[in-house]
């Protein structure tokens, strides 16, 4: 089974993404901010990990730094989401590392995709 790892601060949108992906058949683990994302990415390597942008404590931003510095963790797949804008620099970084992009909100049907590629 496939596990995704979902960091998201807003209680609701992490756990209703979590839902639907464990209704996929999907593994899911959760995080409220971008550090404890990283510290559960170190102890679970999941397949992919799903991070929203706008976070206290570690930002999408430095999370994407993070992730990819640590050789466990650089190769995993990211989805990042965000419902404001995303500077053009920050989009760039993660679309250079091959990660993907969802504006929020987001379909099930995006998600799926975006986690099925």
């Amino acid at each position: 089974m496939k596990t995704i790892l979902v960091i998201e601060d807003n209680i609701e949108l992490r756990e209703n993404t979590a839902e639907l992906l464990e209704l996929a058949g999907y593994l899911v683990f959760t995080a409220c901010d971008g550090k404890l994302g990283f510290e559960k990415a170190l102890d679970k390597h999941p397949d992919v990990i799903i991070c929203d942008i706008a976070m206290p404590v570690w930002d999408g931003n430095f999370f994407l730094q993070e992730i990819k510095r640590e050789n466990s963790t650089k190769q995993i797949p990211l989805v990042f989401f965000s419902a404001g804008s995303v500077s053009p620099a920050i989009r760039k970084d993660i679309e250079a590392g091959g990660s993907k992009y969802l504006n929020k909100p987001f379909s099930g049907e995006e998600l799926l995709k975006a986690v099925a590629a």
